[in-house]
C-alpha cells in the first residue's frame, strides 16, 4: 500500500504546530492511526552518552483527543527487551511471544513496564522506528498492534514516516533545549545577581542553597572547594529543618568523612564530573559514615547527586541530597510522568546538565565571596594591629633602649642575643618596674619576626569576663554585647610576637587554653566552631614567684614548664647601681625635652643619695621621680629636698618577721569585722568599711578561713 504525498504533508503540518511533547506524541498517534490501526505506542529517547533510554509509553484510550495514561521507566540500553542496534539503526519488527515476555522480565520486577500493556490488550506484534538525524540515532518509536495490518505499507513507507517523525521530534528537542539554555542563563543570571553582592557567612551560604535547590531540589547541600593558589580548603554543609529553612550544620570530621567517600565514588565512576548515589551504593556509604546515616535515618535523605567542576589551580564539589519523595520531584514540565511507577529517587538529566552548567559560575561566585571574606579579615586584622601599634607609641615607655654596664644588666644583653634569633618561647622574671617589657621588645628585635606585629597583653589589666575574647577573639552573637565578630590577639599577631605581661595574674581556665597555643599554635574564637592557626612566639613576663604559685595550685604545672623554656631574670636596680648615673643622665635628657626646661646635672650629693636609696618601684620609680622633679624646679637647678627620697635608704629587712600579702589581708579584715561588731554586710558593716560587696568579703572570709566567731571574741 503506497502512502501518498498528502499523508507526510498533513503530518508534518499537523505535529509542526505542537511544541508541548505530551501533544506532540498524541499528534503522531493521531496522524498514524488515520492510516494504520494500533493500539498503544511509545517513545523513547537515548541519554547523551547513549547508556539508557528514558521509556514514554501508553496506551490510547480515546484516540480522538490524544489522551490516554503515559508512564515514565528508565531503561539501561543493554536491558531492552529487543535486540536493537544503536549504531546502525534498521526498522525492527518484534514478536510478541514467551521468549519476548521473558526477556521483559529480565529487566528486573521494577521496570516489566511492558507486561501489563501486552497482557491487557493481547498484542501480538511491535513495531520500532529508529530516530535518526544526520545518521545519528536519537531515539526510537514503538507501535503495538494486535496483527500485521502494518505490513503492507512496506519496509520503505514505515522508514518515511520514521523519518518525518525523527525531524518533528529532533527540531522539538533543539527548541526545547534552546529554550532551556535561555531560562538556564536567566537563572544563572538571576542566581548570580542575588548571591553576588551578600558578605555575611551565614547569609551566603543560606541563600546559596535556597537558590541551588529552586534549580535542583534536594533538602542537602555540601560544598567543598579547593583552590591551592589561594590556599582555600573550604566546606560548608546545609539542611533543611523541619519548617523548610536551610541551617548550617558544623563541618565536623563525620562531615568532612562523608564528603572524602563522595569524592572517591565520584573518582570511580571514571566521568570525573558527576556521579548519583542511591539504593545499595547509597546504603554502602551509609555504613561507612554517620553523618550519612544520620541524613537518611532522621532525614530521610536516599539519593545525592555530586557535581565536580576541576581547573588546573583547584575544583568546586557540589553535593545535592533528595528525599524519595515523588511530590519533590513532580514539576510542571513533567506531568506525562507517571511519578506512581518510579521505584526510588532519581535526578533528571536535565538536572545534571544544569548543574555542570552553572558550577564555573558558581566557583566564580563562591571564590569571589572568599577573596572578600580574607580581604575583608585582613582589613580588620590591619586596622586593629594598626590601633595597638599606636596605643604603644601613646605610651610611656620606661625607656628607649637597654641602658647600663652593670654586670647585670650585660648578662641580660647577652641572653637576649642568644634567644632572640630562635623562636624559643621566653620568661623574663623580676620585681615590678625592672624593664621587663624592654628586654622582650629586644627579644623581637633582634628575631626574625620584628617586621611583624609586636602585641602587648597586660593579663593584670584584663577584666575575668573579657580575658578570653581580647587573647582569642569571639564570633558575632556568641555572648551577650557581642555584636560583631572580633579578632583577638593572637590572631592579629600571627607571624610575630605576643608578649603576656603578668602571666601570673591569668585564670587557671585560661591558661589551659594558653598551653594548647603554646603547643599546638590552635585555638577557637569564643563560640566559634571552626580552629584557627596563628603562628606568634610567646615571650612571658612576671613579677611572681610561679614556682611558689605552683605549689599553691593558683598557677598550672605544666604551664610553667612550657614557658620555662629560656628564663631572663632582670636585676633590681638596687642591684645594679653602677647603672644609676647613666639611667639619671637620660631621664634627664628626655623629659627636659619634653617638659621644654633647661635643667643642669644632678648634684653630687643628690646621686650618693640615689645610690644609697632602695628603689622598690625600680626603674620605673625613678623615672617619674626625675620628671616630677623637673616640673617642680625652678631654674636650672634641680632641688631633691622637698622629696621624701632621702628619708628611705637602704634599710636591711627582717626577712622573718616580714608578712605576706595574704596575711596582711587577713588581719586587715578581721580589724575591720571588729569595728563593725562583726557585721559582713549592710549598713555600716565591715564590708561597707573596705569597700567590697557583702558575697565577695564573704568569698574572702571563707578562703582566708576567718570567721565571725573568730573575730568577735578579741576585744
Amino acid at each position: 500500500m503506497e502512502i501518498g504525498s498528502s499523508f507526510y504533508l498533513s503530518m508534518y503540518k499537523t505535529i509542526t504546530t505542537v511544541k508541548d511533547p505530551e501533544k506532540l506524541t498524541g499528534a503522531i498517534f493521531k496522524n498514524l492511526q488515520d492510516v494504520m490501526k494500533f493500539k498503544a505506542g511509545g517513545m523513547a529517547l537515548l541519554n547523551k552518552d547513549r547508556s539508557y533510554f528514558d521509556f514514554y509509553i501508553g496506551e490510547l484510550s480515546n484516540i480522538e483527543d490524544s489522551s490516554g495514561s503515559v508512564s515514565y521507566n528508565r531503561v539501561d540500553v543493554s536491558l531492552l527487551p529487543f535486540n536493537f542496534d544503536i549504531k546502525n539503526p534498521q526498522l525492527l519488527i518484534v514478536d510478541i511471544d514467551k521468549k519476548f515476555i521473558n526477556s521483559c522480565e529480565k529487566i528486573g520486577n521494577d521496570r516489566q513496564f511492558l507486561i501489563p500493556i501486552i497482557g491487557k490488550m493481547d498484542l501480538k506484534k511491535i513495531l520500532v522506528l529508529p530516530l535518526a538525524m544526520d545518521e545519528e540515532l536519537f531515539g526510537v518509536f514503538t507501535l503495538f498492534f494486535v496483527d500485521d495490518g502494518f505490513i503492507e505499507f512496506g519496509n520503505d513507507n514505515l522508514m518515511n514516516i520514521a523519518n518525518v517523525i525523527a525531524a518533528t521530534i529532533h527540531n522539538e528537542l533543539s527548541y526545547s533545549e534552546l529554550e532551556a539554555r535561555k531560562e538556564e542563563k536567566e537563572m544563572l543570571l538571576k542566581l548570580i545577581d542575588t548571591l553576588i553582592e551578600v558578605r555575611d557567612k551565614e547569609i551566603f551560604h543560606q541563600k546559596f542553597a535556597d537558590e541551588i535547590t529552586k534549580l535542583i531540589p534536594g533538602e542537602y547541600i555540601l560544598v567543598n572547594v579547593e583552590n591551592e593558589n589561594y590556599n582555600y580548603y573550604k566546606t560548608f554543609c546545609m539542611l533543611k529543618d523541619n519548617l523548610g529553612q536551610f541551617k548550617t550544620i558544623s563541618v565536623n570530621k563525620g562531615v568532612l568523612a562523608a564528603a572524602s567517600l563522595m569524592k572517591s565514588e565520584l573518582i570511580k565512576n571514571g566521568k570525573m564530573n558527576f556521579v548519583e548515589i542511591m539504593d545499595k551504593k547509597f546504603d554502602q556509604l551509609c555504613s561507612n559514615s554517620i553523618h550519612l546515616r544520620q541524613l537518611k535515618k532522621k532525614r530521610q535523605i536516599s539519593a545525592l547527586l555530586v557535581l565536580t567542576y576541576s581547573k588546573h589551580d583547584g575544583a568546586i564539589n557540589l553535593v545535592i541530597g533528595r528525599k524519595n519523595s515523588p511530590d519533590l520531584l513532580r514539576r510542571e514540565k513533567d506531568k506525562r510522568v507517571d511519578y506512581k511507577n518510579i521505584d526510588s529517587v532519581m535526578f533528571f538529566e536535565s538536572e545534571i546538565l544544569l548543574g555542570l552548567n552553572i558550577l564555573p559560575q558558581l566557583v566564580l561566585v563562591y571564590m569571589n565571596f572568599l577573596i572578600f571574606e580574607e580581604v575583608d579579615s585582613l582589613k580588620k586584622k590591619l586596622e586593629q594591629e594598626k590601633n595597638y601599634l599606636l596605643e604603644e607609641i601613646n605610651q610611656t615607655n620606661s625607656f628607649q633602649e637597654m641602658i647600663g654596664n652593670s654586670p647585670g644588666i650585660l648578662m641580660v644583653s647577652n641572653k637576649v642575643k642568644q634567644v632572640a634569633p630562635l623562636d624559643a618561647t621566653v620568661l623574663i622574671m623580676g620585681e615590678t618596674g625592672t624593664g621587663k617589657e624592654l628586654v622582650a621588645r629586644a627579644v623581637h628585635n633582634l628575631s626574625h619576626r620584628k617586621d611583624n606585629a609586636f602585641i602587648t597583653i597586660n593579663c593584670a589589666a584584663l577584666p575575668m569576663h573579657i580575658i578570653e575574647s581580647e587573647l582569642f577573639g569571639h564570633e558575632k552573637g556568641s555572648f551577650t554585647g557581642a555584636i560583631e565578630k572580633k579578632i583577638g590577639k593572637f590572631e592579629i599577631a600571627d607571624g610575630g610576637t605576643v608578649f603576656l605581661d603578668e602571666i601570673g595574674e591569668l585564670p587557671l581556665e585560661i591558661q589551659a587554653k594558653l598551653l594548647r597555643v603554646l603547643q599546638e599554635k590552635e585555638f577557637e574564637r569564643v563560640g566559634g566552631k571552626s580552629t584557627i592557626y596563628s603562628d606568634v612566639r610567646i615571650v612571658a613576663a612576671t613579677n611572681r614567684n610561679l614556682e611558689k604559685e605552683v605549689s599553691l595550685g593558683r598557677f598550672r604545672s605544666d604551664l610553667f614548664f612550657r614557658l620555662n623554656v629560656f628564663p631572663i631574670i632582670v636585676p633590681p636596680l638596687r642591684e645594679r647601681t653602677e647603672d644609676i648615673p647613666l639611667l639619671v643622665k637620660h631621664f634627664l635628657d628626655k623629659y627636659s625635652k619634653k617638659i621644654g626646661k633647661t635643667v643642669s646635672l644632678i648634684k653630687k650629693n643628690d646621686l650618693d643619695m640615689f645610690i644609697r636609696y632602695n628603689w622598690p618601684g625600680n626603674i620605673r620609680e625613678l623615672e617619674h621621680l626625675i620628671e616630677r622633679t623637673i616640673i617642680i624646679s625652678q631654674g636650672e637647678n634641680l632641688y631633691f629636698d622637698t622629696l621624701i627620697l632621702g628619708q628611705d635608704t637602704k634599710i636591711e629587712q627582717d626577712l622573718e618577721s616580714f608578712k605576706t600579702l595574704v596575711d596582711v589581708e587577713k588581719e586587715h579584715i578581721i580589724a575591720a569585722l571588729k569595728l563593725s561588731k562583726g557585721k559582713v554586710s549592710g549598713d555600716r558593716s565591715a564590708a561597707q568599711i573596705l569597700g567590697l560587696n557583702g558575697k565577695t568579703l564573704s568569698s574572702k572570709m571563707r578562703k582566708l578561713g576567718i570567721t565571725r566567731g573568730f573575730t568577735i571574741t578579741t576585744k
